[in-house]
């Protein structure tokens, strides 16, 4: 059976039809050197996926025969991750890895003690923005990692809606991850928002503002974790406790 390949399609014809793929994902394959009559899944990033061909190629332009797209599966509990802003290449492995793992968002934080300045009109965030569609292709998910620009710590972390459950992973906590979620008391949460601080830790002053603002402190071990492995760590934690990984 020939190899369905992945690409990324922003918008997918309600009923199907031809569809010209953007001047990105013509990169993409080209690199993968897909000709007329390669079979494609395209996704949009949004959850919705549908079967396609290459029906003809030219300089600067392929054209599709696309299917009308599959509904997207329902959401399970949505995760939020909010970190605060590491160096790009730690970015851009937290980006690849959560994408991979299903979290559903990612929101940038400016914390006391993170060095890196990214600001919302960078390129930077394009191109991570560009790598979770990548994750995407690879890992067979229809949905990819929304990026948000940074924010102030308590701005970000004052956006999590009411009723979600809000978490900070915190050298000093000792609370467990499955009291902190309740699932010892039977009440699995919805939807989860979790801060993951920046190398040097939270200031003692933003440790105490996350918890006015309700979120509980949870360790991550003895160990101290950088914040990609952290990062990483805590999402593939709680998609586990949370049932979105089925292990």
């Amino acid at each position: 059976m020939a190899k369905i390949w992945r690409l990324f399609a922003a918008t997918l014809p309600p009923e199907g039809g031809v569809l010209v793929l953007s001047r990105e994902t013509q990169e993409h394959a080209q690199v993968l050197r897909l000709g007329e009559g390669t079979q494609l899944c395209l996704f949009d990033g949004a959850g919705s996926e549908c079967d396609a061909r290459i029906v003809r190629v030219e300089r600067g332009r392929i054209e599709c025969e696309a299917e009308a797209p599959r509904p997207a599966k329902p959401r399970g509990v949505a995760l939020t991750l909010v970190v605060a802003v590491p160096k790009l290449p730690k970015l851009e492995t937290i980006v690849r890895m959560t994408t991979e793992l299903g979290v559903d968002a990612l929101r940038l934080a400016e914390s006391e003690r993170s060095v890196p300045k990214l600001s919302a009109d960078s390129p930077k965030l394009e191109r991570l923005r560009r790598i979770t569609r990548e994750a995407c292709a690879q890992s067979g998910s229809a949905r990819a990692l929304e990026i948000h620009a940074p924010e102030p710590l308590q701005l970000v972390a004052a956006q999590a809606p009411t009723g979600a459950k809000k978490l900070v992973f915190w050298e000093q906590a000792e609370q467990t991850l499955s009291h902190a979620l309740g699932l010892d008391q039977g009440a699995p949460a919805s939807e989860v928002w979790v801060v993951i601080g920046p190398e040097g830790g939270f200031s003692a002053e933003e440790a105490s503002l996350l918890g006015t603002l309700g979120y509980a402190p949870v360790g991550l071990g003895e160990n101290i974790l950088r914040v990609d492995t952290a990062a990483v760590v805590a999402a593939a934690l709680l998609l586990d406790r949370l049932g979105a990984l089925r292990c």
